[in-house]
């Protein structure tokens, strides 16, 4: 089951700050440091950003949704109850699971995290370049096999 087939993957946002334009709103932006390797957020490690324009909702943070970095290393985290309305910044997407799928998302932030996963996402980066990857085109995310190879460990035992 490839990953598009049970959730939309959301590319984040560029924001630019206000400068000379009035502000309309300030944010918390995600950063790299934000995204704990033990698949949590750190909201200490946010920072506060004044835009002049809205952002999307579908760019903001929802409980459930799974937040992954697009470049090396490619940590994926749980956005918990609490954690919403947080902006996602652009080298970063929101993987968000379709309503009508019963599937625990924190299922699929432990595969990304796990070596299965990563070999899978390192496999997807070198189909798409010629040296070794360090970023993760939303293509490729989006294709990610998630129960490949879950009937080996079955009939393995």
């Amino acid at each position: 089951m490839k990953l598009q087939e049970i959730a939309e993957v959301i590319k984040g946002i560029h924001l630019i700050e206000g400068g000379k334009k009035e502000k309309v709103k300030e944010y918390k932006e995600l950063t790299m440091l934000s995204l704990e390797p033990i698949s949590f957020l750190d909201e200490r490690k946010f920072i506060s950003v004044d835009v002049t324009h809205q952002v999307s909702q579908k760019q903001l943070t929802k409980a459930g949704d799974i937040i992954v970095s697009l470049y090396s290393p490619m940590i994926a985290c749980y956005v918990e109850k609490g954690q919403e309305g947080y902006v996602v910044p652009h080298y970063m997407s929101i993987i968000r699971v379709k309503s009508y799928i019963k599937m625990d998302s924190r299922f699929i932030v432990h595969f990304i995290n796990s070596s299965r996963g990563r070999r899978a996402l390192a496999k997807m980066s070198e189909n798409c370049s010629y040296s070794k990857p360090t970023s993760l085109p939303l293509v490729m995310l989006n294709e990610v096999e998630l129960l490949a190879g879950t009937n080996n460990i079955m009939e393995r035992l």
